[in-house]
């Protein structure tokens, strides 16, 4: 994993991480963490429906996939 730095997208805070899976692929995550300035509790995990050899790639997926789910408001079906 290695970055916990907060990223702000609208008004959405989250941050992209990536897991080492058993297979040694990578598969990136966006923790959302808060809306509105409102924190999630628990976080809310989405994860990319792909994985990686490299965390890097995955982490780009994760980033891509974050901003699509909130730019098109698909987010809001995914979070409590």
């Amino acid at each position: 994993m290695g970055n916990d730095q907060k990223l702000q997208h609208g008004d959405y805070e989250y941050q992209i991480v990536a897991y080492r899976k058993v297979n040694g692929m990578y598969q990136g995550m966006v923790l959302l963490t808060a809306h509105a300035g409102i924190q999630y509790s628990p976080i809310v995990e989405i994860p990319t429906p792909s994985v990686f050899k490299s965390e890097h790639a995955a982490r780009i997926e994760a980033s891509a996939l974050a901003c699509q789910l909130i730019e098109t408001g698909g987010v809001v079906a995914l979070v409590p």
